[in-house]
C-alpha cells in the first residue's frame, strides 16, 4: 500500500536532473520571473496561521539533516534536496556557520552533519593561517550558501536559515570563529552563556555585521524565512512548567519533564536580531518573515514577539498551537528527536501537531549523513533522532493528505467526534458544513459518533501506519455511530458534507 502511496505522491512533482553540487546550472536565486514577482514565502492572507509561497497557501513537512548542509563541505546538497523533492518534503533547516560540533559529538550524534571533519567547516568568515578574520567574508562561503538556496529554490523548497544557536558546551566554544582564539579581530573571549547577549562584548558588532550582510546577500530568494537562535534557553533559560510527568516510556531524559524558555537577557539580544533584519531589509527589494525559538514542548504566548511572525517549538506537544491560537502567526514544530527509535512514535507527533493548527513540522534525520544524502544510513540505536526512507514514505502521506483540504480555510476542533469517550483523543481541523479532518486515537470498539448534520458524506479512513485507505459513502443520522472499516487503535478520518438529507 506505502508503494502505491509513493506512486501518486511522486505525481505531484517535477524532478530535475542531478547537477553537480556548486555548479547549479542556472544562476543562483533563478526562479521564474512569476514567482519572484509573487514575492518572498509570507504569511497567508487568508489567514495568518499559516503561510503563503507562490500565491498559494503551504504547508511546510519535512525530514530533513542535522543543519550542516552549507557549512560540511563533504556534504552533497544537490542529492540532498533531490531526496526531499522526490519524496515529496518542501522544507530543510540550517544553520548560518557562528556554531558547529566537535566530531567527538556533545550529544551522542554519531556522522553528524553538524560537525565537520577537520578542514571541512566552511565558515562564514575568511581564514589565514589558522584564524579567521571577522572584516572578511568568505566569497566561498556565500557561494556554496547561495547556490543551495538556489537549489532548493529551484526544487520548491523553503529554507529556514537560522542565524545563531546557543553553544551548549567549551568544546562547541572551542571551535567558533567568534572565540578570540580563533581569529584575528577579537581579544577577549567571553563565557559561552555570554555570546548571544548584549553583554558580549566586541562581538556584538560582528554579530550585526554577520546579519546585515547574510540579509543583503539573500535578499532575492523569495524560499527563506529567519530564524534568530536555536534553543536559546540552553544557554540562559527559565523554567516554567513541568510536563510529560506519566509517560516515561517516550520521554526517558531528565530535560524531557521540563519546559524551559529563554530568559530576560536573552530575550533583549533576540529582540535586537530581529530590529537588525528589519532595518537592514527595510531598504532591501524584499522582507522576509523572521522566527522566534520559543521552548520545549509548550508554552503560553501572551502575544507574538516584536518583529516575529513565526514562533517555533521543539518536540512539541499539541498545547503549543492549540495554547497560542490566539496570537497570529505561524507556529512550528521546527525539530523532534530524542525519542524511542519507533516510525509510530514519530509519526502520532506529526499528526497531532498538525492537526492542531501547526503550519510547520520538521524530523531530525540523521539518516542524512555525509555519503548518504540521500537518506539511507542505518541510523544507529544510540543517535538521539529518527529516520529512513521508510519513515518518510509515511510521513509523506501526512503532505498528500493535508493538501487535499483547504486547511487555510478550516479551524481546530477537538469536538467533532464528541468529548464524552473515555480514552479517546482527536485533532482535527474543519470548515463546517463543508469538509473535516481528524486524527483519532483510541476509538471506541462501537465506532465514533460525530457531531454533524444529517446528510450524505463521503468518508475516507486512512491508517497512517500501514497507508491503507479506504472511501466510501454513507447517509449519516444524527447520533449515529462511525464504523471503522478496519481494527485500528488510531486512524484519520476525512469527511466531506456531499448533501443534506
Amino acid at each position: 500500500m506505502m508503494g502505491r502511496l509513493r506512486i501518486l505522491l511522486l505525481a505531484f512533482y517535477c524532478t530535475f536532473p542531478m547537477q553537480v553540487w556548486g555548479q547549479p546550472e542556472k544562476p543562483a536565486g533563478g526562479s521564474s520571473p512569476g514567482a519572484q514577482a509573487e514575492g518572498p514565502l509570507c504569511l497567508c492572507p487568508e489567514n495568518p496561521r499559516y503561510l503563503q509561497y507562490r500565491g498559494k497557501p503551504v504547508l511546510l513537512i519535512t525530514s530533513a539533516e542535522h543543519y550542516g548542509a552549507v557549512v560540511n563541505l563533504d556534504f552533497d546538497g544537490v542529492a540532498y534536496l533531490e531526496t526531499l523533492q522526490k519524496e515529496g518534503f518542501n522544507y530543510t533547516r540550517i544553520f548560518g556557520g557562528t556554531y558547529i560540533e566537535p566530531v567527538e559529538n556533545i550529544f551522542g550524534i554519531e556522522k553528524n552533519t553538524l560537525a565537520p571533519l577537520p578542514g571541512r567547516f566552511l565558515a562564514p568568515w575568511e581564514k589565514e593561517d589558522g584564524l579567521y578574520d571577522l572584516e572578511r567574508f568568505s566569497q566561498a562561503y556565500l557561494d556554496r550558501l547561495t547556490r543551495f538556496l538556489g537549489e532548493a529554490e529551484q526544487r520548491g523548497i523553503i529554507v529556514e536559515l537560522t542565524l545563531f544557536t546557543s553553544i551548549y558546551a567549551e568544546g562547541a566554544w572551542a571551535l567558533s570563529p567568534l572565540n578570540a582564539a580563533n581569529n584575528r579581530n577579537l581579544t577577549e573571549t567571553p563565557d559561552f552563556r555570554r555570546v548571544n547577549t548584549l553583554y558580549n562584548g566586541g562581538l556584538k558588532k560582528v554579530q550585526e555585521h554577520y546579519i546585515r550582510k547574510l540579509v543583503r546577500e539573500l535578499n532575492r530568494f523569495d524560499n527563506l524565512f529567519y530564524e534568530i537562535q536555536n534553543e536559546p534557553w540552553a544557554d540562559n533559560g527559565n523554567l516554567v512548567a513541568f510536563v510529560n510527568e506519566d509517560d516515561d516510556e517516550v520521554f526517558t531524559r531528565g530535560w524531557q519533564k521540563r519546559v524551559e524558555i529563554a530568559n530576560g537577557v536573552s530575550l533583549e539580544w533576540q529582540a535586537w536580531v530581529a530590529s537588525v533584519i528589519r532595518e537592514e531589509e527595510s531598504g532591501l527589494p524584499k522582507q522576509h518573515l523572521i522566527a522566534q525559538n520559543i521552548g520545549n514542548f509548550a508554552y503560553d504566548l501572551e502575544a507574538l514577539p516584536a518583529g516575529v511572525s513565526m514562533v517555533n517549538f521543539h518536540y512539541a506537544l499539541p498545547e503549543a498551537v492549540t495554547e497560542n491560537l490566539k496570537i497570529g502567526g505561524v507556529i512550528g514544530l521546527d525539530e523532534t528527536g530524542f525519542m524511542p527509535h519507533e516510525d509510530a512514535v514519530y509519526l502520532r507527533q506529526a499528526w497531532r501537531f498538525m492537526l492542531s493548527g501547526g503550519g510547520l513540522y520538521n524530523n531530525l534525520d540523521y539518516s542524512f549523513t555525509t555519503g548518504h544524502e540521500r537518506g539511507d544510513w542505518p541510523v544507529p540505536p544510540a543517535n538521539p533522532g529518527w529516520g529512513g526512507p521508510g519513515f518518510r514514505e509515511k510521513l509523506s502521506l501526512l503532505v498528500t493528505t493535508m493538501n487535499q483540504v483547504p486547511f487555510q480555510e478550516m479551524e481546530f476542533t477537538d469536538q467533532l467526534l464528541g468529548s464524552d469517550v473515555p480514552g479517546m483523543k482527536q485533532y482535527g481541523l474543519a470548515k463546517p458544513g463543508e469538509v473535516s479532518l481528524v486524527y483519532v486515537e483510541g476509538f471506541p470498539p462501537e465506532g465514533p459518533v460525530p457531531r454533524l448534520p444529517g446528510g450524505r458524506y463521503s468518508l475516507t479512513w486512512i491508517d497512517i501506519h500501514s497507508g491503507e485507505t479506504v472511501t466510501e459513502q454513507v447517509r449519516f443520522v444524527p447520533g449515529t455511530p462511525m464504523k471503522v472499516p478496519f481494527p485500528v487503535h488510531e486512524a484519520v478520518l476525512k469527511i466531506q458534507h456531499l448533501s443534506k438529507l
